[in-house]
C-alpha cells in the first residue's frame, strides 16, 4: 500500500514541475481503438510533431504536415494548427501496447502519455459484420459498461482521413438526419443509418468519451475516446431476382452463392412471406418437408433441392444469410412450375458391367446454349453431382434440338441407380438446374455356363409388368436382328431344351437352357413389350481343360483351339471367366505382347499360341483361352503348374 502511494506521489510531482511537461492517461481495451489530443502553444504550430514509445521512439509516428492524417501501420496522427493540438488514433490495441509514450515536438515540449490496455471487459473490443441493401435503414447496437451511462457517446467512421465523427449523444438530432444516435437504454446506445447507399459501405466505430478514471469527465478534464466496437458494413444492391422454370413431377436444383465474408454464417431459405427455413447444420444435407438444403462453407454456397414438384411449389424463394441480429435475403428466386407435356415420366436402362450405356435426355429447346447436366440420386433421393474423379467416364453430346445424350463408359457396380438430367442456367449469384429426365440404370453380370450343362438366365421386372408377356431374345428384342428364344406363355414341349418360369410374386422371369453348346454364347435380352429391355451376357466354357507343366526359369507354350472362325483371341488369368475377361487379360490378338507374355495367331491352323518366358513359381494357377465376337465369349480353362 505504501509503495503504491509513493509511486502516485512521484507521478504527481513530476507532472507538476514547471515548464512544458504534462502527464495524462489514456485507457483502451484489447481489440479496440483509442483517440486523444496533444495540446501545444501557438508558436509551435509549424514544427514537426511526434508520438512515440520510450526514448528511442522506434514505435510511433511523426509529421510536419497540417490538416491531413498521416498513418504508420496502426498509428495515425492529425495536426490541427488552427486549434493548436494534434490528434493520435491507435487501432486494434493489444496488451503489448500497454506502457509509456511521449507526444511533443523535436524542440522544447512534450507530454507523457500512459496507455493502459485492459482485457477484462466483454463489451469492449468487439468486431462485427453487418449487411444492408441500398435504400434501407439499419440500426447498430453498441454495448458499454453501466458506469459509462452518463458519459458522452460517439459514432465515428473510418475512411481515408482515417476517422470522421458522424454523431454524438451531446449534439441535438432530428429524426430526418441520416445518422441518428440514441442513448436511452441502460447498457447500450443505438445508431441508425437511414437511406443507405453504396457510399455508406465501410468500417464504423462506437465510442465513449472518458478520462483517466471511470468517473464522468468534467469540463476541465483531459478526455480521450475509447472505441468499444467496430462495425464492418457491407452494402448490397437491391435483391437479385432470378426466374427459374421447372416441371410438375420433376425436380429442381438451385445453388445460391454468397460473398466470401459470409461463408461461415448460418443460411436460410424463405418461401413467399412464410417463416424462414433455417439451415441448422453446415456441410451436410438438412431436410424440411420436401426441401433439402446444404450449406457448403468450402464453396460459400447454399444448395437447395426440391423433388416431386407440384403446382403448390410455384412461389418466390429467398436465399439468405444470418448476420448478427439481421436476416439478410441476398437472392430471390421466382420458381415457375409448368405442366410437363414433352418429357417422359421415367425410363429404364440396363448395361453389362465393363461395357458402355447411353442415356437420352430431353430439355427445353430455348436452353439450347446452356450447359447440360446429369446427377445421381443418393440414398436420401437427393440428386448430387457426379464426382470429379468419375466425370471422365461421362461423355456428353447433342444429338438433335432439345435432346442430348450421355454415354457412361466402363460401367461398374457403383453406377447402378437413378439418374436425372436437364439444362443448367447460370446467373451472377444463382445456378439452377431444371431436371427433366429420370433414368433408372440396372446392371447385369454375365451368366457362365459349361458346355453340355445348363444355365439359368434370370430377368427381374417391375411389378406393373406382372401380367404382361415376357420375352427372351438373342439380340435386342423387337429389332430386325433379334432372334426370339422363348416367351413366358410358350409351351415347354415345343422347345424341350428351354424352360421358362414367371414368378409374379418375386417379379422374376427365369429361363433355363440345357445341353449348352458353343453357339449358345452371346448377348441375350429380357423384354416386356417394347418398353423394357434388359441385356444379359451368356459365356460358354468348353468342357475340355488344358493342363500344362513347366519349370521355374523355363518357358511355356500353350496352344488354344479356335471354336469359331474370325474371332478376336485373348489369354487371361482369374478364378472365374467373367472376372478374367474384365480384369485379367494378359495378351490378345489386338495387343500381342505384354512383358513375359506373347500371343501368336495361326488362324489358318485354327489355333493361337501363348508363350510365357522366364517362368516363376507364382505363375502357377488358372488361366483361360478365350475368343470374342460382338460380345459373345467362348472360353477354355487352362491349368498351369510351374515346378521349382
Amino acid at each position: 500500500m505504501k509503495a503504491t502511494i509513493i509511486i502516485i506521489i512521484i507521478i504527481i510531482t513530476l507532472c507538476l514541475i514547471s515548464g512544458q511537461v504534462l502527464c495524462f492517461s489514456v485507457i483502451g481495451c484489447t481489440g479496440g481503438s483509442v483517440m486523444f489530443k496533444c495540446m501545444y502553444k501557438s508558436n509551435d504550430q509549424h514544427k514537426e510533431k511526434y508520438f512515440c514509445r520510450n526514448r528511442d521512439c522506434k514505435t510511433g509516428i511523426s509529421t510536419e504536415t497540417q490538416r491531413r492524417w498521416v498513418n504508420n501501420s496502426r498509428f495515425n496522427l492529425y495536426d490541427d494548427e488552427n486549434n493548436r493540438f494534434f490528434t493520435v488514433f491507435i487501432r486494434n490495441l493489444s496488451r503489448e501496447d500497454d506502457g509509456e509514450y511521449t507526444c511533443g515536438n523535436k524542440q522544447k515540449w512534450s507530454h507523457n502519455v500512459t496507455l493502459v490496455v485492459n482485457n477484462n471487459s466483454s463489451s469492449c473490443g468487439t468486431s462485427v459484420i453487418r449487411s444492408a441493401n441500398i435504400g434501407k435503414t439499419i440500426t447498430f447496437s453498441c454495448k458499454y459498461d453501466h458506469k459509462f451511462k452518463k458519459h458522452i457517446k460517439v459514432f465515428y467512421r473510418l475512411n481515408a482521413d482515417p476517422v470522421h465523427v458522424l454523431n454524438s449523444s451531446q449534439s441535438s438530432q432530428s429524426s430526418e438526419e441520416k445518422f441518428i444516435l440514441s442513448d436511452s437504454q441502460k447498457d447500450h446506445f443505438n445508431v441508425t443509418i437511414r437511406d443507405i447507399s453504396t457510399a455508406d459501405s465501410g468500417v464504423y466505430l462506437c465510442g465513449v468519451e472518458r478520462h483517466k478514471s471511470d468517473d464522468q469527465p468534467s469540463e476541465t478534464s483531459i478526455t480521450h475516446i475509447t472505441f468499444i466496437k467496430e462495425i464492418h458494413l457491407n452494402v448490397h444492391s437491391q435483391i437479385t431476382s432470378v426466374q427459374v422454370e421447372a416441371y410438375i413431377s420433376k425436380s429442381v436444383f438451385i445453388k445460391c452463392k454468397f460473398p466470401k465474408i459470409f461463408q461461415g454464417n448460418k443460411k436460410f431459405i424463405q418461401k413467399d412471406s412464410s417463416l424462414k427455413i433455417p439451415v441448422d447444420e453446415q456441410n451436410q444435407w438438412v431436410r424440411r418437408d420436401k426441401v433439402h438444403m446444404y450449406d457448403d462453407t468450402s464453396e460459400g454456397v447454399l444448395k437447395v433441392f426440391i423433388s416431386d414438384l407440384t403446382a403448390a411449389d410455384e412461389a418466390t424463394y429467398r436465399c439468405g444469410v444470418n448476420i448478427a441480429d439481421d436476416d439478410d435475403p441476398l437472392t430471390e428466386i421466382k420458381l415457375t412450375v409448368n405442366q410437363d407435356h414433352q418429357f417422359s415420366t421415367s425410363s429404364k436402362s440396363a448395361a453389362v458391367i465393363g461395357e458402355s450405356v447411353k442415356l437420352t435426355c430431353n430439355y427445353p429447346e430455348k436452353h439450347n446454349e446452356t450447359n447440360k447436366h446429369i446427377c445421381k440420386e443418393n440414398n436420401e433421393k437427393i440428386c448430387q453431382n457426379i464426382r470429379s474423379s468419375e466425370k471422365k467416364r461421362f461423355e456428353f453430346s447433342d444429338s438433335t434440338a432439345g435432346v442430348f445424350t450421355v454415354i457412361i463408359s466402363n460401367v461398374s457396380r457403383r453406377d447402378a441407380g437413378v439418374y436425372w438430367c436437364g439444362a443448367e442456367t447460370r446467373h451472377k449469384h444463382v445456378t439452377s438446374v431444371s431436371l427433366t429426365n429420370k433414368h433408372e440404370l440396372t446392371l447385369t453380370m454375365p451368366v457362365v455356363g459349361r458346355e453340355g450343362d445348363s444355365a439359368e438366365i434370370k430377368c427381374p421386372y417391375d411389378a406393373k409388368y406382372a401380367k404382361e408377356i415376357k420375352h427372351l431374345c438373342k439380340g435386342k428384342c423387337f429389332t430386325e436382328d433379334a432372334r426370339n428364344i422363348i416367351k413366358s406363355d410358350e409351351d415347354h414341349v415345343k422347345k424341350p431344351k428351354i424352360s421358362v418360369k414367371d414368378d409374379t410374386e418375386l417379379n422374376l422371369f427365369t429361363v433355363t437352357m440345357t445341353e449348352l453348346r458353343a453357339e449358345d454364347a452371346g448377348k441375350y435380352w429380357c423384354a416386356v413389350k417394347d418398353v423394357f429391355n434388359l441385356p444379359i451376357e451368356l459365356m460358354i466354357v468348353m468342357k475340355d481343360v488344358i493342363t500344362h507343366e513347366a519349370s521355374v526359369g523355363g518357358s511355356a507354350s500353350i496352344s488354344c483351339k479356335y471354336i469359331r472362325n474370325q474371332n478376336q483371341s485373348f489369354f487371361c488369368r482369374g478364378d472365374q471367366p467373367n472376372i478374367c475377361v474384365r480384369d485379367g487379360v494378359c495378351v490378345s490378338s489386338k495387343s500381342s505382347k505384354n512383358g513375359r507374355f506373347s500371343l501368336t495367331d495361326e488362324t489358318s491352323a485354327g489355333v493361337f499360341t501363348v508363350n510365357i518366358n522366364n517362368l516363376r513359381a507364382e505363375d502357377s494357377g488358372k488361366y483361360w483361352c478365350g475368343e470374342e465376337n460382338s460380345g459373345s465369349f467362348i472360353l477354355t480353362e487352362v491349368q498351369l503348374h510351374v515346378k521349382k
